[in-house]
C-alpha cells in the first residue's frame, strides 16, 4: 500500500514518476493519492482552487464558473500531457455542477467540493494506468466502505470500514483510490484536515492488512528540524508512532498527526519516501526504536504562536471546580486548550492564537472571565511562540534537557514565559516571546544535535 502526497502527483511528469514507482513493485496493492498541489513556489494547490470555488458561489459571485473552469484547465493539461480522452473533462465539470446544484446544505456542500481535487485525481491516474495495459481500477471511497461518523470536531473512523475494505484484499487488481475524504453512512461526503490523505492510506493500509505503508513526498527523509528552520538539519532514519504524533501535531508537515492512530494496534510501519529519488533513503515509522539510549532527542519544532491568560487569585488552590469553571469559557467558545500550567494561588491557560478568530470572540471570552472570577491580577500575553523538543528518551534525560534550555535562553538573555514537560513525558515545551523565536530554535538546535 502506497500514498503520494500532492507535489507527487502536480502534474504529468510527476504522475509518469508515481506510476513508475507503483508498477516496477508488484506488490503494491492499492495506491492513494492527494488533489495535484504546487508546481512551483507561486502556484495554487487545487484544493485551495476548489475552496474558492465554494466561497464565490456560497457569496452568489457569478465569477464562481471562472473559478470552476480554472480547476478543469489545471487537469486539462495533465490530460493533454498524459494523452488521455478529455471527455474525462466534462465528467469533472459535470460532477462540479451537480454537487452546487443539489447540496442545499453549506457543511455538506464545502466537503463534497474540497473533495473533488483527490477523487478528480484518483480518476485520471487510474485512467492512465489502465491505458498502459495493467490491470487497474478507480475506487471511491464509497464503495470500499471508508465510513466515518460526523462529530462537530474531527470524522471518527467506523470500525466497519476495515471489514468493508478488507473484502478487497485479494482482488488481483490494482485499485487506486483518493485520499482526504470519506461517506457518512448516510452518503454523505466528509473530508479529514488537511494533510488528510495520509489518514486514508493508513485507513486503508489497516483494513487491507498491509506489512508496510509506503507515504511518498517530495523530501527522503524526516528531518530532526524542518529544513526551513535549520540548514542541513539531520536525517531520521527511524521514528516512532508517538515521536512522529507529536512532531506532526506541533509543526512537522510532512505527516498528519491524526494518520498514526490507524496502524498502532496493528504494528503496521510506515516507510517515509521520496518520489523523485524512490530507492534512496527514508524514514521508517514504527512501535520502537532501537537507539533511544544513544539518541534520546528525535526533533525540534516551533509549535506555533499562543495567547497566555494569566490569572492569579488567592486561595485559587482552595476553590473546587475553579479550572472547569474557567474551562467552561473557552469549550463554550470551541476554542481547545492545550496548556495549564498552574502555581498555588495562580494558573495560564494557553490557547493556539488561530482559534481565536476575531477581536469580537477576545472580547466576549475577557468578558466571561472578569464577570465570573474574582481574580487579583488578570494578564494577557498574546506574542507568544512555542518550542517542542521530543523524543522518547526524555523521560529518561529530562533534568539534562532542561538544564540545556535553560543555558541556552540564559546565554541569549531570552525570557522564559513557560515550560512544560507533556504528560506522555516524550515531550517538553518551550514558551517565548515570538520575537526570539528563531534565534531559540538555531541554539536549542545546535545544543541538542550539534
Amino acid at each position: 500500500m502506497c500514498k503520494f502526497g500532492g507535489s507527487s502527483v502536480a502534474n504529468a511528469e510527476q504522475i509518469k514518476k508515481v506510476c513508475n514507482i507503483v508498477l516496477s513493485d508488484e506488490s503494491i496493492r492499492a495506491v492513494t493519492v492527494s488533489a495535484p498541489g504546487k508546481r512551483f513556489d507561486e502556484d495554487i494547490k487545487v484544493t485551495d482552487m476548489l475552496i474558492d470555488l465554494y466561497e464565490k458561489f456560497r457569496n452568489k459571485d457569478p465569477k464562481y464558473k471562472d473559478s470552476l473552469e480554472a480547476v478543469i484547465k489545471r487537469y486539462q493539461e495533465i490530460v493533454n500531457d498524459l494523452k488521455l480522452d478529455e471527455k474525462i473533462l466534462q465528467d469533472y465539470r459535470d460532477i462540479l455542477n451537480s454537487y452546487l446544484e443539489n447540496i442545499e446544505d453549506s457543511f455538506y456542500l464545502e466537503n463534497a467540493i474540497k473533495a473533488c481535487g483527490e477523487d478528480f485525481n484518483a480518476r485520471l491516474i487510474a485512467k492512465y494506468i489502465k491505458s498502459l495495459g495493467i490491470n487497474c481500477a478507480y475506487l471511491s471511497p464509497k464503495d470500499a466502505g471508508i465510513l466515518v461518523e460526523h462529530t462537530l470536531s474531527e470524522p471518527v473512523i467506523l470500525e466497519k470500514t476495515y471489514e468493508n475494505l478488507n473484502k478487497f484484499k485479494d482482488r488481483d487488481e490494482l485499485f487506486i483510490i483518493p485520499g482526504f475524504f470519506a461517506y457518512t453512512p448516510q452518503g454523505k461526503i466528509i473530508t479529514f484536515q488537511r494533510g488528510g490523505s495520509d489518514i486514508t492510506g493508513s485507513i486503508i493500509a489497516r483494513g487491507l492488512d498491509c506489512d508496510i505503508y509506503e507515504n511518498y513526498t517530495d523530501m527522503s527523509y524526516i528531518y530532526t528540524a524542518h529544513p526551513k528552520l535549520i540548514e542541513n538539519p539531520k536525517e531520521i532514519t527511524n521514528i516512532t508512532y508517538k515521536e512522529m504524533r507529536e512532531l506532526s501535531y506541533n509543526g512537522f508537515e510532512i505527516f498528519q498527526e491524526d494518520a498514526v492512530a490507524p496502524l498502532l494496534s496493528h504494528n503496521i510501519k510506515i516507510h517515509v519516501k521520496n518520489t523523485n529519488d524512490p530507492n534512496n533513503g527514508g524514514t521508517i515509522i514504527e512501535t520502537k526504536r532501537e537507539d533511544v539510549g544513544q539518541n534520546p532527542i528525535i526533533g525540534i519544532s516551533n509549535v506555533g504562536d499562543f495567547i497566555a491568560f494569566n490569572i492569579t487569585e488567592y486561595l485559587m488552590n482552595k476553590k473546587i471546580g475553579y479550572i472547569n469553571k474557567l474551562l467552561d469559557i473557552f469549550e463554550y467558545q470551541h476554542i481547545p486548550v492545550e496548556h495549564i500550567p498552574t502555581g498555588i494561588d495562580s494558573l495560564a491557560i494557553l490557547v493556539r492564537k488561530k482559534y481565536i478568530s476575531s477581536e469580537f470572540q477576545m472580547q466576549n471570552i475577557l468578558n466571561t472571565i472578569k464577570a465570573n472570577f474574582s481574580f487579583d491580577e488578570f494578564e494577557i500575553i498574546d506574542d507568544i511562540s512555542a518550542i517542542a523538543i521530543v523524543g522518547e528518551g526524555l523521560s529518561q534525560r529530562v533534568g539534562n534537557a532542561l538544564y540545556k534550555i535553560s543555558k541556552v535562553l540564559y546565554e541569549e538573555d531570552i525570557k522564559l514565559e513557560s515550560i512544560i514537560q507533556g504528560a506522555s513525558k516524550n515531550s517538553v515545551f518551550v514558551f517565548i516571546n515570538k520575537k526570539y523565536e528563531k534565534i531559540a530554535i538555531e541554539k536549542l538546535y545546535k545544543e541538542f544535535f550539534q
